[in-house]
């Protein structure tokens, strides 16, 4: 991930205070430069929690680096996923159970939602055919009479795969 990507998953709860060197590391490598940023690139995740995450709050201010917003974080982590996932990086539906139980989860879309679940954001047709795989996968019966609940689930996985590039490039986009 990358150091915009990382501090999203801190936004979003998702990254223990020992995981802050790592961001370090990668602001590093990606040509970042601040007193603060390097002394947290060289702490070791079993020092004090304190120490870490005092250093994580003045490398964010020395590079004056303003922290997205949960929702906008939460999305931007979404994306970050879907893209481990294109790339072969991360399972499929395991990116996707992190992306619904942790990711759109760490803020609470459903009060912003009109008609359907993640509707606000665009992700209300990738949650319903998620929701379907899971439903399947936990089925004790078939739910076609002329295909295996297999078979259906491997549809479902080709038309995940297809709805998560459509919506991250919408999100890339700006749209």
């Amino acid at each position: 991930m990358t150091f915009k990507q990382l501090l999203a998953k801190y936004v979003t709860g998702n990254l223990p205070t020992d995981q802050f060197p790592n961001i370090g590391i990668t602001g590093i490598e990606e040509g970042l430069d601040s007193p603060s940023l390097l002394i947290l690139a060289g702490l070791s995740k079993n020092e004090s929690l304190y120490e870490i995450e005092h250093y994580f709050k003045r490398t964010i201010e020395e590079l004056k680096i303003e922290l997205p917003d949960k929702p906008k974080a939460s999305i931007e982590l979404a994306s970050a996923i879907i893209d481990e996932i294109h790339a072969g990086e991360k399972d499929l539906i395991e990116g996707l159970r992190e992306i619904r139980n942790q990711v759109l989860d760490s803020y609470d879309f459903y009060t912003e939602s009109k008609n359907y679940c993640y509707d606000s954001i665009g992700f209300e047709k990738i949650y319903g055919l998620y929701d379907s795989f899971e439903d399947l996968s936990n089925a004790d019966y078939s739910w076609q009479l002329h295909k295996s609940n297999k078979q259906l689930m491997a549809e479902l996985k080709e038309e995940l795969l297809t709805e998560l590039k459509i919506w991250n490039e919408k999100i890339k986009n700006g749209a």
